[in-house]
């Protein structure tokens, strides 16, 4: 590990009785780069969020900033700024006052807080609504403001926990415009999200947390190659209440789908295109009128993570047609 990494998490261990919510996890994020943290519910992502941000003394390992050790309950207030999932700000106040107080509560200088307002006012495109309440704006300018009380203090690391959440297409492409700017003026993002579309245009590598351990760390792209190369993802939609015949047939041959009420199952393979249309229609000839629609994709982000954690849509297993070529 360097000690010129913005971020560097080394060995981290968090322990909970006999429950580990973080396994030695290693990883470094350098200036300017945005990393963002995937995994299911209970993979260790929300710990890792707070032992980053100095809420949370690990059980071992250590964490640094820029070089320098992070104590739990010191004050890093100009280098980490964290904007959780939950909109924390004041509804009776207006836009206004409420980065003013974050600003303060920040540590920026009296003399720098209404340039600096004004700055974060404009970043977010809400500079013609400062002076409205809180509760008077709609939720994605409210979401939109949230971020802003994170950017007040201009901090060079910034740990945002889904901060997307509950908005339309056009506020979350300015949110993530709003996040590669900053990136691009050097601060480091850490970034945690659901949203694995997102995660995928958005960061530059995602770490993938499950069972607390580091599954994997990568570029996207890169990470979707290494686990499955060549591979195709071939999908079948079929109708709503689709014959059970079709469903068995499907997964006999190596199809799988997300849940028992998904009308959309997927296969791995790389077999030829052709190939594969030739053993669809002909393993399920007299139920075409139960397939709403056949497409072949790359696989994504989704498919790694399925991969990796087991989820049912994993097609780790040979299918029918691949043992036959």
């Amino acid at each position: 590990m360097t000690a010129t990494a913005a971020l560097t998490i080394d060995r981290l261990r968090v322990v909970y009785g006999s429950h580990r919510a973080l396994d030695d996890v290693t990883l470094q994020v350098n200036p300017g780069e945005i990393l963002g943290i995937l995994g299911p519910n209970g993979a260790g992502k929300s710990t890792l969020l707070r032992a980053i941000t100095g809420k949370l003394r690990p059980t071992s390992g250590q964490i640094f900033i820029a070089g320098k050790a992070l104590f739990p309950g010191k004050a890093y207030q100009h280098s980490i700024g964290f904007t959780p999932q939950f909109l924390g700000l004041y509804r009776h106040l207006t836009g206004r006052e409420n980065l003013e107080f974050f600003a303060r509560c920040t540590g920026v200088r009296r003399h720098q807080i209404a340039a600096r307002i004004s700055q974060a006012l404009e970043e977010i495109e809400l500079a013609d609504k400062a002076d409205v309440r809180v509760d008077q704006l709609s939720g994605g300018m409210q979401r939109r403001l949230h971020l802003a009380a994170t950017l007040v203090s201009q901090p060079s690391l910034l740990v945002l926990d889904e901060p997307t959440a509950g908005v339309d297409l056009g506020v979350r492409m300015s949110i993530h415009d709003l996040i590669r700017r900053r990136a691009e003026q050097g601060a480091t993002v850490v970034v945690v999200t659901h949203e694995l579309d997102e995660a995928e245009v958005l960061s530059h590598r995602v770490a993938l947390l499950h069972q607390g351990q580091l599954k994997a760390l990568a570029e996207p792209q890169a990470l979707v190659h290494e686990t499955f190369g060549n591979r195709q993802l071939f999908v079948v939609r079929t109708v709503d209440m689709a014959p059970p015949a079709l469903c068995d047939r499907l997964q006999e041959i190596g199809f799988c789908r997300d849940s028992d009420e998904s009308s959309e199952w997927c296969l791995q393979s790389d077999l030829p295109l052709d190939n594969l249309i030739d053993h669809l229609y002909r393993d399920l000839v007299g139920a075409r009128d139960a397939i709403a629609e056949v497409s072949v994709r790359r696989p994504g982000l989704k498919n790694v993570m399925q991969h990796v954690t087991g989820a049912p849509t994993d097609s780790a297993a040979e299918s029918e047609w691949e043992s036959e070529s």
